[in-house]
């Protein structure tokens, strides 16, 4: 009873610091086209800064998770905020475009860190009745929050865009300290008898490879991968499409980010958390794939404003579903350590970012329309890869 309250209220502090973490997180987006064009930069930066970033994240990634697993979660995220905060200060200060990559490679480097211990601790401080559950809040606040902080970093560029990196980067301190100071450790290696293994022990061992991606986690982390492409590749050409086709003003973008923060987390809330508790099948994310592609092809189908706008409403709402269930799915074993699975899962989706990333922005060279097609074509593989995967776990578990 102890053990359950006591981590009872390690969640709450997760929950109220995580606020904080991804409000700052998103103040610069943004700002960042006003800055490249200030400094003069290229073109292609606004794709090959986010292109290093996630790239980072994707190698970094199953890194980051082993080492919360074998040394503590609270280190990790303690100094992968701190560091994540000096970086975005340093490029704040930046002058010239091999600046600009580099620091947005590093900055994804220790944005990986607190991207997979946030999730690790949630599942630390959770247990099998309760984990889908929190894991589904846990989202909701993440969605919400990082809507806002969008909103948040469009109203500070009316300050020196330089002003708001540093903002940013004395807020990810300020949460650094705040983590250091009130967050209890989650995950205790110190009293285990045995240590799970570093990502590149088991990637040498062939025998503990195949022990490890199952099938199973192959066409899981395949699901993913191709879920992200379609997500990267439509927000991407969505937010062009804004502005570009439409002429909305940038505070439209920060409004509408908002909004579907909040349908997030009115989604999360309710959807999610009468799944976790009512349906313990895999049926509902096949399902639920379906309608994201539904959503995907009505995106295409339609260009006025409204149907286009209600529909990208639709999509992304339902992708904020997919989001819990695909961690869940992710941390519901953790026999190799909560910290290596969040690692793998985070590694799939960076990469299925950065590549939906470099294909909307080359696709919208070729047609406004083409990403759209191609986020349809990605969900659609999904999908395929979801009833396969559901296929191979039937037989082992109800559905």
């Amino acid at each position: 009873m102890e053990r359950r309250i006591l981590m009872d209220r390690q969640y709450k502090k997760l929950m109220i610091i995580s606020v904080f973490l991804w409000l700052a997180t998103n103040f610069h987006h943004p700002v960042n086209p006003t800055y490249f064009t200030e400094l003069n930069l290229p073109n292609h930066v606004f794709g090959t800064s986010m292109a290093f970033m996630v790239s980072a994240v994707f190698l970094t990634s199953p890194i980051w998770g082993s080492l919360g697993d074998n040394y503590g979660r609270k280190k990790t995220l303690v100094y992968s905020t701190l560091l994540y905060g000096m970086t975005q200060i340093a490029y704040g200060m930046s002058t010239q475009l091999w600046h600009i990559l580099l620091l947005r490679a590093i900055a994804g480097m220790f944005s990986g860190g607190f991207m997979v211990g946030f999730l690790a601790a949630v599942v630390d401080v959770s247990d099998e009745s309760n984990r889908a559950e929190r894991i589904a809040a846990f989202s909701a606040v993440m969605s919400v929050s990082m809507s806002i902080g969008f909103l948040i970093g469009g109203i500070l560029g009316y300050l020196p865009v330089r002003y708001v990196f540093y903002i940013q980067g004395l807020v990810m301190m300020a949460v650094s300290l705040a983590i250091h100071l009130t967050l209890g450790e989650t995950n205790s290696p110190t009293g285990k008898s045995t240590k799970p293994d570093f990502i590149w022990n088991i990637l040498k061992d062939k025998d503990k490879s195949k022990a490890v991606f199952t099938p199973w986690i192959l066409i899981f982390l395949g699901v993913t991968l191709f879920v992200f492409i379609a997500y990267s590749s439509n927000t991407n050409a969505f937010n062009y499409y804004l502005k570009e086709q439409l002429d909305f003003k940038p505070i439209v973008n920060g409004i509408w980010r908002a909004g579907t923060g909040i349908f997030g987390l009115i989604a999360n809330l309710t959807i999610n958390v009468w799944l976790a508790r009512n349906y313990k099948g895999k049926n509902a994310f096949v399902i639920f794939l379906s309608f994201t592609l539904l959503g995907a092809i009505m995106i295409f189908a339609n260009t006025s404003i409204i149907p286009f706008m209600a529909w990208s409403l639709f999509y992304f709402t339902m992708h904020t579903v997919l989001f819990p269930m695909l961690q869940s799915f992710a941390v519901k074993s953790t026999e190799y350590g909560a910290g290596f699975m969040s690692g793998l899962f985070s590694a799939s989706r960076s990469l299925g970012e950065m590549l939906g990333a470099l294909i909307a922005g080359f696709a919208y060279g070729i047609g406004n329309r083409v990403p759209f097609l191609l986020s349809i074509i990605a969900i659609a593989i999904a999908l395929v890869l979801g009833i396969m995967q559901l296929t191979i776990r039937t037989g082992k578990e109800s559905n």
